[in-house]
């Protein structure tokens, strides 16, 4: 018999919400939603619109932007993140490497929660602006 994980540790491993305390987490996990894809599924395709932020729970993904793969992802690793805030397009393509389970959350339902918790939106959005400038390209002096 499978082990049920706590969704509140799940998020806690995430570096997204590592910042959060425990009355942010149990916030956040009332709102996720347990996702399967087999491998090969297209998870979210690029220039489509987007409504969620998805954490990968177990399995990879590979991230393809203009055909090309970009990235490789697993467990604790989440995209998605911008789309959640402005339900733009996807940038890239998220196609699951192996059979992959995901944690989303979903736009319409994280809004107002950040709405309502200006202390958790601002340790999400540390946490975002740690992840780009990490990707950015340096500049040289």
């Amino acid at each position: 018999m499978a082990v049920k994980t706590d969704p509140t540790e799940s998020l806690r491993r995430v570096p997204l919400f590592s910042g959060l305390d425990r009355k942010e987490l149990d916030m956040l996990s009332k709102l996720i939603k347990e996702q399967r894809y087999d491998a090969g599924a297209t998870i979210v395709k690029a220039g489509a619109g987007g409504h969620g932020l998805y954490i990968i729970k177990e399995g990879t993904v590979e991230v393809i932007r203009d055909g090309q793969r970009v990235a490789s992802m697993g467990p604790g690793q989440f995209f998605g993140e911008i789309s959640v805030l402005d339900g733009g397009p996807r940038t890239a393509d998220v196609r699951a490497q192996s059979d992959t389970v995901c944690l989303t959350l979903v736009s319409w339902e994280v809004k107002p929660l950040l709405m309502d918790n200006p202390s958790l939106t601002y340790k999400m959005l540390q946490e975002m602006v740690k992840r780009l400038r990490s990707q950015a390209p340096r500049e040289h002096d």
